[in-house]
């Protein structure tokens, strides 16, 4: 009898006319299995929660009457039988195994002819047999929290989810629709939290979610897999990995690259960029990244280097190239911006602006291309023979910034040891381990703590120390407890042996030591459990310079170091088991005992100015 009542009252539920209130409610129902439950995408969802409500029709049916409700979850256990309702729909939310197994999902949809007197008049004083929208200044609207999309109201969208206007993001909680990559994004001032838009407020290194205009990510760290989790690549021929200029680079020639499926690059700003190094070459271009649908001006996107030195870009027949012969065994930073809006191209090496394109030397147009795969080592119409290496690629649907690029090509890592976090914030998300260390108040917001023999906070994949003559700068606030030990050593060993030498620390007089080779600068007088910045900076052409609080102390010039060619280690507040192979120079072997905060490691000599500004 039991059963045959239930049945009766589904069958009512999924009529999709019903009369409540005098007010015609037409949707259909999608009811979910029993024993689940609903995660919407963002908490601020949850309309309301009613308890005591022990009918499943009863909650159907609260949902129906209210213009926002899309999901509801009905759980009539006793005593405390609940009913939520949910502004999301069922597909922007997640359906979960419930802990209850009388717990029931709904979902509502409704249709355009629902929705046929938008934007008519209407008078706010008349009761309305409409309920899917709302009369605003005498004229009907979406409620709020969705928006029109020329046919019917739909759910606002969350950050990272696509949009085509503003109306489409969640502006109640900060969101705006990107114009470069058509992505819901905080604006410039503010940053996600996971769960609004928030200006001032630290959000945790790791909880951090990745830029939603980036399209691909490809560390190559022995794979072709997109962290970005969209393009996963196919390796095509004898590819294999080599050590890379971040952990591991991929080596290709024009019969060995990857493939990966269409991206969209069509009437698009864009930016790419990688590292690379030529081994070997003929004559001809060489095409490291390419997207072809034909070849035909503008349907085919390359990107490489021309006559096999000067980098290059192009939609085909529609071409830019920059200005520097660039050498043979020598990694190079490159990106290449478009900016549709403004059609103007960009190339960057290293950091710096090589070429710039303006509208008019463009085809109105931009590129066309529709169809077809992206090749990485090879562009279909180029087929000169070479031989390199390619590093960390990455593909961002929006015309990158001179200062972001800049960033991008030279803070090789950057710890803020925010809420403890020994994630890293630069582009290259290196991996680091921390042991013995404790999260204090820092100089700014969070630092680590180290006051043990064992404790110490160690990083990889630093190139920038293998290579002979490469500039290079490390900044960091410390508050030492005593002025004994090691800040910054740099090892090609895990365990801090090897070949090794700490760049920074104390000697055992207590003096501040900046060192590289047979360079060396002192700094006698330095407080206790003070928060002090220094900056340790390098280039053949000004030397060794120490920068204590933003001011330049002292300058030293001679012979640099000379490493192996090899991938580096960075270990902080201490050697490790680093022993008599090391160069200790004039600093102390022994651990430091003191905090360390807002860690920034470059490939190249940062400037006074951009001292001052990271110790202000």
């Amino acid at each position: 009898m039991l059963s045959t009542i239930w049945w009766l009252i589904l069958g009512l539920i999924l009529i999709s006319i019903h009369t409540v209130q005098n007010q015609i409610m037409q949707s259909s129902l999608n009811l979910q299995a029993p024993g689940l439950d609903f995660l919407p995408a963002n908490p601020v969802e949850l309309i309301t929660t009613y308890t005591g409500m022990n009918s499943f029709l009863l909650c159907y049916i609260q949902c129906n009457m209210n213009p926002l409700c899309r999901t509801f979850v009905s759980d009539i256990v006793l005593p405390s039988s609940v009913c939520r309702l949910y502004e999301g729909s069922l597909g922007t939310g997640t359906i979960v195994k419930s802990s209850s197994l009388t717990s029931r999902v709904g979902g509502l949809y409704y249709y355009p002819s629902l929705y046929d007197v938008y934007n008519q008049i209407c008078d706010p004083y008349v009761l309305s047999s409409n309920r899917y929208l709302i009369c605003v200044d005498n004229v009907w609207q979406c409620p709020k929290t969705t928006f029109w999309n020329s046919s019917m109201c739909l759910n606002q969208v969350y950050y990272g989810d696509s949009c085509t206007m503003n109306e489409a993001c969640r502006q109640d909680i900060g969101l705006q629709c990107s114009s470069d990559c058509q992505k819901c994004i905080c604006n410039s001032t503010a940053s996600w939290n996971n769960a609004s838009c928030v200006i001032g407020q630290t959000v945790c290194p790791s909880s951090k979610p990745p830029d939603p205009c980036v399209a691909a990510y490809w560390p190559l760290y022995g794979n072709a897999n997109d962290l970005a989790n969209t393009h996963d690549g196919i390796l095509v021929g004898n590819l294999s990995f080599v050590v890379g200029y971040i952990d591991r680079a991929i080596q290709c020639s024009g019969t060995a690259y990857i493939n990966v499926s269409y991206i969209d690059f069509y009437r698009r700003s864009f930016t790419v960029e990688f590292w690379f190094y030529i081994n070997q070459h003929t004559s001809g271009h060489i095409g490291l990244i390419g997207e072809c649908m034909n070849s035909t001006i503008h349907t085919c996107l390359h990107l490489g280097l021309q006559n096999g030195s000067k980098p290059y870009m192009g939609f085909f027949s529609d071409d830019s190239a920059g200005s520097t012969l660039l050498e043979n065994y020598q990694w190079y930073h490159v990106a290449f911006v478009y900016n549709n809006t403004i059609r103007q191209r960009q190339i960057y090496v290293n950091g710096l602006l090589e070429n710039i394109t303006l509208s008019g030397s463009l085809s109105p147009t931009g590129y066309l291309g529709q169809s077809g795969q992206v090749t990485i080592c090879k562009v279909i119409p180029w087929l000169s023979s070479f031989t390199a290496y390619i590093d960390q690629i990455y593909v961002t649907q929006r015309a990158k910034t001179a200062n972001e690029i800049l960033n991008d090509a030279t803070l090789i890592a950057y710890y803020s040891f925010d809420c403890g976090s020994i994630f890293d914030s630069s582009p290259n998300l290196l991996q680091s381990i921390a042991v013995g260390q404790t999260m204090i108040i820092g100089r700014v917001k969070d630092a680590l703590l180290f006051n043990s023999t064992n404790a110490y906070f160690r990083t990889s994949s630093f190139m920038t120390f293998g290579i002979a003559n490469q500039s290079f700068s490390i900044a960091l606030w410390i508050k030492p407890m005593s002025l004994r030990g090691i800040l910054v050593h740099i090892s090609n060993q895990s365990t801090g042996d090897g070949w090794c030498m700490p760049l920074l620390g104390f000697n055992s007089s207590g003096i501040l030591i900046a060192q590289s080779s047979s360079l060396m600068i002192a700094a006698p007088t330095f407080p206790l459990n003070v928060w002090t910045h220094i900056a340790q900076t390098f280039s053949i052409q000004s030397g060794l310079q120490l920068y204590i609080n933003g001011t330049l102390y002292q300058t030293a010039v001679g012979t640099p170091m000379t490493p192996p060619y090899q991938s580096m280690y960075v270990s902080i507040a201490s050697p490790q088991m680093g022993g008599s192979s090391c160069m200790w120079g004039a600093i102390e072997s022994r651990s430091y005992a003191g905090a360390v905060d807002e860690l920034r490691i470059y490939n190249r000599q940062i400037t006074t100015a951009e001292i001052a500004s990271i110790s202000s």
